[in-house]
């Protein structure tokens, strides 16, 4: 079987969103973001010297993102790293996680890191994001379709991701969905990954 146009599309469109400027980080932020997440998965034992709070995080969300507590994410907070770009960290790496482990399951490597983009940072905040029952700016309560959507492009490109490689929003709760995988087929392999990720949702 020949890898989905629409997921091939949706990787090269999330690539090209990674390594730009964010709402709060530089391109060349951004990067980093990435390069650090990769140095965690290929094995390092504690986050890059000389990379601070924000190395912290990166190195976190990589290799133990379930062990990461609300305390944890306040003492960032308190130590200089805002959540909001905390939030678009979050997002660098889970979106980066699924582009690199489809590409490898596709039998490609990894995509290189290009120059980074001198442009600065968007800025694109929601002004209604608040805290609720998240430890983190929403709107809304939380749930995991919209958990960056106080960073608008962030979630709308997680969700354009999302629905290439798993179900269209629109479709959720459809049942009857069938096409390649039936949606048993497609929940037995959602449920498997996320017990192994010890995702709680």
């Amino acid at each position: 079987m020949q890898p989905s146009r629409a997921r091939r599309g949706a990787v090269e469109r999330a690539w090209v969103q990674l390594v730009s400027a964010g709402p709060t980080l530089t391109s060349r932020e951004r990067i980093d973001v990435i390069a650090g997440a990769r140095r965690a998965w290929a094995g390092a034992e504690a986050p890059e010297p000389g990379t601070g709070v924000s190395g912290e995080a990166i190195f976190w969300l990589a290799v133990d993102a379930e062990g990461i507590t609300h305390d944890l994410v306040s003492d960032f907070a308190r130590r200089g790293l805002p959540l909001e770009s905390y939030l678009e960290i979050v997002g660098v790496v889970a979106r980066l996680s699924n582009i690199d482990w489809y590409m490898r399951g596709i039998g490609s490597g990894i995509t290189r890191l290009p120059d980074s983009d001198p442009s600065g940072p968007t800025g694109n905040i929601s002004p209604h994001a608040r805290i609720t029952d998240s430890w983190v700016p929403m709107l809304g309560n939380a749930a995991a379709p919209r958990t960056l959507d106080a960073l608008p492009d962030e979630g709308e490109a997680l969700r354009d991701l999302h629905e290439a490689m798993y179900i269209d929003m629109d479709s959720i709760d459809d049942w009857t969905l069938d096409g390649d995988l039936s949606r048993s087929q497609i929940e037995f392999v959602a449920a498997r990954t996320s017990y192994l990720n010890e995702c709680f949702y």
